[in-house]
């Protein structure tokens, strides 16, 4: 018997001494270069896209049309209510004491 553990009459080889190790290239690099680059991106690209999709609530433009669609909805109401009493008259009022 052979001390080394082997048999089949073929040299003794420790794992990890017969794997390949393929040559770092070009677009190796770059790809490793791609893959830090997401996980340094990932965390903090949903924050901006929502930054950016509700720009007009932060910088205050929805206040400001929001305030201005009731300022147009009471003037609107309140012309409609006077042209309602030109028309129909004053509306009823009952004595509701006896």
């Amino acid at each position: 018997m052979t001390e080394a553990g082997a048999s089949f009459n073929r040299p003794y080889k420790p794992f990890g001494m017969n794997v390949k190790v393929p040559q770092v290239g070009e677009r190796t690099i770059k790809l490793a270069g791609n893959t830090l680059s997401n996980i340094i991106k990932s965390p903090t690209e949903p924050l901006f896209e929502f930054l950016e999709e509700n720009e007009e609530i932060f910088n205050g433009d929805i206040s400001y049309k929001i305030n201005k669609l009731f300022a147009e909805s009471f003037t609107i109401g309140s012309a409609m209510r006077l042209e309602d009493e030109k028309i129909n008259g004053m509306p009823p009022s009952f004595d509701m004491h006896f």
